[in-house]
């Protein structure tokens, strides 16, 4: 027995000494493990072909400007390049279905105007995708506020007293956009809703053909982006009589917002945000999310949209679907007041 319990004993002491070295030994095992597992997860998507980037417009306007201005750095950042593409047509619908159709593997991915997004919700219908499932929210990019312009040889100095005019005269205002539900659009039917001004809308097959016939006196006025207006401003050829955003621009400081003008909750800006296929794998989305956000933050990027009259800024996924959520409502209200169709 003695033998035995010398024996029992023996191996005790050997097992209580070797204890600390066996579980040191699980615990690093354990924690090569959970940084092995950690590295996978956090590991960045490598880009291994070109990246399509989708403009659903034609070459010319601000969407696609601010396209090909973020496409070199962003390409720099993804160390891939990045095919500005332009497939135009039914108010972004086509370039936007063709976006949707594409894999969700990160190379296609599509920067709509926000404000004709929206819209195409609630005037074509049905339309040929969902805008809120077919399409995942990767990050917010800028906006530009609308300013509202008429011809530099107009008589009137203020939108109060083109309003007084067509009450005195019983002649309608007329308004140009560059097309039937884009933001220039709804912004002169709130106006109308508004005012209850008798207003008349014409639609142009873009911004440019509808500038040059405000400019020329042909129509009224219209609302357009910043950018798209501050050079004929500058110029002498437009003049801005007010602007649709929450406080005056630094670059028309004399013009004065539409709400100090007496118009309620009168906020409309062209805004833009970046959209991929839904269903992306969360690394890739999180590249791409990142990548773009690092280089809207670069100071000569932000410096050529801006001087563009874009304001650039970024969001997380949720921020810009919530966004778009709350422009498809505030579209919709306007577009069935003023029983907007398609024609």
């Amino acid at each position: 027995m003695a033998h035995i319990h010398f024996q029992y004993k023996t191996n005790l002491e050997r097992y209580y000494k070797l204890q600390p070295l066996y579980f040191l030994a699980i615990f690093i095992g354990g924690l090569t493990c959970l940084l092995f597992s950690a590295g996978v997860l956090a590991a960045d998507w490598i880009a291994t072909k070109p990246i399509r980037l989708i403009i659903p417009y034609a070459s010319g306007g601000t969407t696609d400007l601010i396209g090909r201005i973020i496409s070199t750095p962003f390409a720099k950042a993804l160390g891939q390049s990045v095919l500005v593409e332009n497939k135009g047509g039914g108010g972004g619908v086509i370039g936007i279905l063709a976006a949707t159709n594409s894999q969700p593997d990160g190379y296609t991915i599509v920067l709509p105007a926000l404000g004709a997004y929206a819209a195409n919700e609630t005037l074509l219908q049905p339309l040929p995708y969902n805008s809120t499932k077919d399409l995942q929210a990767l990050t917010f990019i800028g906006e530009s506020p609308l300013v509202l312009v008429i011809s530099a040889t107009n008589t009137f100095a203020s939108l109060n007293q083109l309003l007084a005019r067509s009450k005195e005269t019983g002649q309608p205002i007329t308004f140009a956009s560059g097309g039937i539900g884009l933001s220039a659009h709804i912004a002169g039917e709130l106006v109308k809703i508004q005012t209850k001004t008798d207003m008349t809308h014409i639609a142009y097959k873009g911004g440019g053909p509808a500038m040059v016939d405000v400019i020329g006196g042909q129509v009224d006025m219209l609302f357009a982006p910043l950018g798209s207006v501050l050079p004929l401003v500058q110029s002498g050829k437009l003049r801005a009589i007010a602007i649709a955003s929450k406080e005056r621009s630094s670059k028309l400081s004399t013009v004065p917002t539409m709400q100090e003008l007496g118009f309620q909750n009168f906020i409309m800006a062209e805004s833009w945000g970046l959209l991929a296929p839904a269903g992306l794998p969360n690394d890739v989305s999180r590249k791409l999310r990142d990548s773009m956000i690092s280089v809207i933050q670069q100071p000569d990027v932000i410096k050529r949209c801006d001087e563009q009259g874009v304001t650039l800024k970024s969001s997380t996924p949720q921020q810009l679907q919530d966004y778009i959520q709350s422009e498809i409502k505030k579209y919709r209200e306007v577009i069935i007041n003023a029983k907007i169709k398609v024609e």
